[in-house]
């Protein structure tokens, strides 16, 4: 092993999944400025080497990549699982994620079952991967990636949003069962933010319209991840409209359905 990687694996490592585009790329850009290493987990070898680049040109942290596509669980849990014992990982941030958009009985299983395995299974696993190390050190920080549309869901996102309220579920479990060996669990909720996601997301139906919504950017959930991991912090809904958005369905759930019903365009296909 080189002198560069005896040093990097006594480090401080933060593992990221999705870690490429959008808020994980956010994500692994705040950790490496504040001196830290990174490890990167993503699908695309050319956008991980052009990752590493960038926190080469920071000057601070230092960054590794892992190509792995996190819909596998059984290859999460030995990558990762491989990484955590190379590396010492303080932090790991499970952002990876798809999204898939129409009416569920208009959904094809194939475009919702990748989204399952992606969103659920990939969390889970490299969670499970990590957790033993984190255990034994009786330290370490998770964070989970939801979306407050895991806490209130919208129509034509079913298996978004059931899958969102699943890592949250996780997440409200899991805690408990850290505690104990001093393990953080916290969770963030975005509303929507302005990355690539809507683009690559599997559309089962057209929009009739395109909507009007507050976007966040992606520095701005990065923040809230790098809070949420360094002030231990439960969860945090990263938007005023989308805590707002939240206390409303959860007090109001009748009420809000109907506004919901009535303010989200229906799709083109009946």
């Amino acid at each position: 092993m080189s002198d560069r990687h005896k040093t990097k694996s006594r480090q401080s490592s933060v593992l990221i999944t999705g870690a490429t585009e959008g808020i994980g790329r956010a994500t692994a850009l705040r950790f490496a400025a504040l001196g830290r290493h990174v490890i990167a987990v993503a699908r695309s070898t050319q956008r991980l080497q052009d990752l590493q680049s960038d926190i080469d040109a920071l000057g601070s942290g230092t960054c590794d990549g892992i190509t792995l596509d996190v819909s596998d669980a059984a290859a999460c849990l030995q990558t990762i699982g491989e990484a955590a014992g190379r590396w010492n990982i303080t932090t790991a941030v499970m952002n990876a994620g798809i999204g898939q958009y129409g009416p569920f009985a208009r959904s094809a299983w194939s475009d919702i079952e990748p989204l399952l395995r992606t969103n659920i299974d990939g969390a889970m696993a490299c969670t499970g991967a990590v957790l033993p190390q984190m255990m034994e050190r009786r330290d370490g920080s998770i964070v989970l990636v939801a979306s407050i549309i895991g806490k209130r869901a919208l129509p034509y996102n079913a298996a978004y949003c059931a899958s969102k309220a699943a890592v949250i579920g996780f997440a409200d479990a899991l805690r408990l069962e850290a505690r104990a060996h001093g393990i953080h669990v916290g969770v963030v909720n975005p509303a929507r933010t302005d990355t690539r996601f809507f683009e690559r997301m599997t559309y089962s139906t057209p929009q009739s319209q395109r909507r009007h919504v507050p976007t966040a950017s992606p520095d701005r959930v990065a923040d809230a991840i790098l809070r949420c991991s360094t002030q231990r912090k439960r969860e945090i809904n990263v938007s005023p409209g989308g805590k707002l958005y939240t206390f409303f369905g959860v007090h109001f759930p009748r009420l809000s359905d109907h506004l919901l019903y009535h303010s989200v365009p229906k799709s083109t296909e009946t």
